[in-house]
């Protein structure tokens, strides 16, 4: 019997939408526009935390939701 497609690593659909509200929160608490490069990055940042192990939504949420201070005001 063939392998459903999330045994094959596919993330279900619980599972992306724990990774958009925590992508939208850092968004908004780092006030980067959704298509931003900073966006992207936060993107990847939680992706690859998730992909490391990383699951736990709270976790997740602290990790990433933080406002990084402007390096132009230092």
């Amino acid at each position: 019997m063939p392998k459903s497609i999330y045994e094959r690593g596919l993330l279900k659909p619980a599972q992306v939408a724990a990774l958009q509200r925590v992508f939208d929160e850092a968004c908004r608490k780092r006030e980067a526009h959704p298509e931003s490069a900073e966006a992207r990055e936060i993107a990847l940042t939680v992706l690859a935390l998730y992909n490391a192990g990383m699951v736990d939504e709270e976790m997740l949420m602290e990790t990433v939701c933080f406002r990084r201070p402007d390096s132009k005001s230092a």
